[in-house]
């Protein structure tokens, strides 16, 4: 029986684009990281994720070059997000199979200048599509820190609802905090699929290796 809390690895990807009228998801890159690392520095970031950040540039570039390697053999989905009208990063999404390989769990952050804009919650929007059709996921679950409102409010507009709080569920920065987790089940979104479809998407999946 799998661990459920430990992640495990499903299908991969060589590609994968999803386009909305306003977003784009692609594959995150090493070369994404010089834009990142200025955005997610802020310290209105930071409180709200389960680390510090990375210290260089070249710590996040040698973590997305893993990540974009990731996302071939099916370990992890990292996504850089970015506008249509201006490509280059604004911040990035991401997703891990969970004990089951139907079980995703999500995470992101956007960097602060784009906050209010409704960028969140439309690329939250084209990963489900991802989520649901390619990874063929049976859940979509993110857990979010007790008291961050927006980003609860980014899943509400997704159609995601709340499994409940963990109390005391983390350790973060010498504080134990509790966590809303949220989920959005496919039997859900199979009720309403085109709500999540995006405009255009590039979709290849990764050749597996036979011996």
């Amino acid at each position: 029986m799998p661990n459920i809390f430990e992640a495990t690895t499903g299908q991969g990807f060589k590609q994968a684009i999803l386009k909305s009228q306003s977003l784009r998801l692609r594959i995150i890159q090493a070369a994404d990281a010089y834009t990142a690392f200025n955005l997610i520095k802020d310290p209105e970031i930071i409180r709200y994720l389960v680390w510090d950040g990375p210290k260089t540039i070249n710590e996040l570039r040698l973590a997305y070059q893993e990540e974009a390697s990731d996302f071939e053999t099916g370990r992890r989905y990292s996504f850089a997000i970015e506008r249509v009208d201006k490509p280059g990063l604004i911040g990035s999404l991401a997703f891990r199979l969970i004990g089951y390989k139907e079980q995703a769990l999500i995470g992101y952050w956007l960097g602060r200048k784009y906050w209010t804009k409704g960028y969140m919650t439309e690329a939250v929007r084209l990963s489900i599509h991802f989520a649901f059709k390619h990874l063929n996921a049976e859940r979509v679950f993110g857990g979010i820190f007790k008291g961050n409102e927006p980003s609860r409010r980014t899943l509400e507009k997704n159609g995601f609802q709340l499994d409940g709080t963990l109390r005391r569920d983390i350790l973060v920065r010498g504080t134990w905090i509790d966590v809303w987790f949220m989920s959005l089940l496919r039997q859900e979104w199979e009720e309403n699929p085109e709500r999540y479809t995006p405009q255009s998407e590039e979709v290849i999946h990764a050749q597996i290796q036979t011996a």
